[in-house]
């Protein structure tokens, strides 16, 4: 059994919120990481009904845009296990990576963040469960799953639209 803890390691965008808008960026861990290369902005507003992508990639390609809650079909979802192991070993502790977007309109999917963290251990060998008791024992997790869960529901209330699964994962 996992314990979501702090112990575990994850990078969550900040959020947020007050009557009228729902705000996300780049947590200050990924703008360290990055050395301030890729750093993103989203904004959604209540009152103009509308959701605001800023984004800075390599300190100088600023864009920006601008999606009216009209033209956003869904809010989309998804998750894969981003370990380096999993395709070399029947047990690992995963990577999780829960992918956050929008699908509007006559357009591709827009990704507006990733919350990725410290997973649970996975196995899936020939092995019975209690062989591996210590790690069972001792397996902290991330807090990514619940902060992009509450931050997937935050979206389609505010913007009125349902949840579907993201293209974006492989599973």
């Amino acid at each position: 059994m996992a314990f979501a803890s702090r112990l575990g390691f994850s990078i969550c965008p900040r959020i947020n919120a007050d009557a009228d808008h729902l705000t996300a960026s780049t947590s200050s861990l990924s703008r360290v990481l990055s050395l301030g290369l890729s750093i993103r902005h989203v904004v959604v507003d209540r009152l103009v009904q509308t959701v605001t992508i800023a984004q800075r990639r390599a300190w100088f390609f600023q864009r920006r845009r601008i999606v009216p809650f009209s033209h956003i079909a869904a809010v989309t979802y998804g998750y894969e296990d981003i370990s380096p192991l999993s395709a070399f070993s029947s047990t690992h502790d995963g990577v999780d990576r829960f992918v956050v977007g929008l699908r509007v309109i006559g357009s591709d999917e827009v990704r507006l963040f990733d919350f990725v963290g410290d997973g649970v251990f996975t196995h899936d060998g020939p092995l019975p469960d209690w062989w591996y008791w210590d790690e069972y024992l001792v397996d902290f997790t991330g807090t990514q799953e619940r902060e992009s869960r509450l931050y997937v529901q935050l979206l389609s209330k505010l913007i009125g639209v349902t949840i579907v699964p993201s293209t974006l994962t492989r599973e």
